[in-house]
């Protein structure tokens, strides 16, 4: 698994992936949180800002890691020859996963020259900033088991980021349409939303409900990824 996972990071790197995908992450979040809507404005030294547009902008950056995991793997014939070496489904899935979670991660320790910065202009609370960077992560770490398991399902790269972008994307836009769901099902739409449970942890409210939630979602599309696999070698 782990050699799986440092060939699978290396490989980022030695392609233009890593340093056109993370610098577009980059300069997006920034452009978006300095220009389009000022952080400096305000006068208050907050997070909150940055923390909303690095959520919105995982949709893009979190399917265009993971959508050449397996898909490229299938149009090169790699993974069949990767099949017949001693390694299980599980073992491949985790080490891939864990490559496109390492490739995130860089992505969103970068940021956080923007804490450093705000507490040098003003008095910074870090607890919600440490709540918001604990809540991208968590984010992250779903999105990126999301697009996993769509990269194993298909063959073809676009489908696979399509499938990721449209089953990251409406969870995490239900939570701005709550006002709209009904009373009866808003408890269940809530605790299926990502983005009510990113708002919590980026207000410094840790919730073991939010922590469950997304280790579930992690679960529950890394077996689907491993099952997708196994189908494939049955067949």
């Amino acid at each position: 698994m782990l050699a799986i996972s440092r060939r699978e990071l290396a490989s980022y790197f030695d392609s233009p992936l890593a340093y056109v995908v993370v610098p577009a992450f980059l300069v997006l979040v920034g452009g978006f949180s300095l220009w389009f809507q000022d952080l400096l404005a305000s006068g208050v030294a907050t997070m909150r800002t940055v923390f909303f547009w690095c959520a919105v902008f995982y949709l893009l950056l979190i399917p265009a890691v993971t959508m050449r995991l397996f898909s490229e793997e299938r149009r090169s014939g790699s993974l069949e020859l990767l099949a017949t070496m001693p390694v299980t489904e599980g073992q491949m899935v985790l080490g891939k996963y864990l490559a496109a979670l390492g490739l995130m991660s860089v992505a969103l320790g970068l940021t956080l020259t923007y804490p450093i910065t705000l507490s040098m202009l003003g008095d910074l609370d870090w607890g919600p900033v440490l709540g918001g960077y604990l809540g991208l992560f968590l984010l992250g770490a779903a999105f990126t088991a999301i697009g996993t398991a769509a990269s194993a399902l298909t063959g073809n790269q676009v489908v696979a980021f399509l499938v990721a972008l449209v089953v990251c994307l409406v969870p995490y836009a239900s939570g701005f349409a709550l006002g709209q769901v009904p009373p009866t099902l808003l408890p269940l739409v809530q605790y299926l939303s990502f983005e009510w449970h990113f708002s919590d942890l980026s207000r410094g409210i840790v919730d073991s409900r939010s922590l469950v939630f997304h280790g579930g979602v992690v679960g529950l599309f890394l077996h689907l990824a491993v099952f997708a696999l196994q189908r494939r070698r049955l067949a």
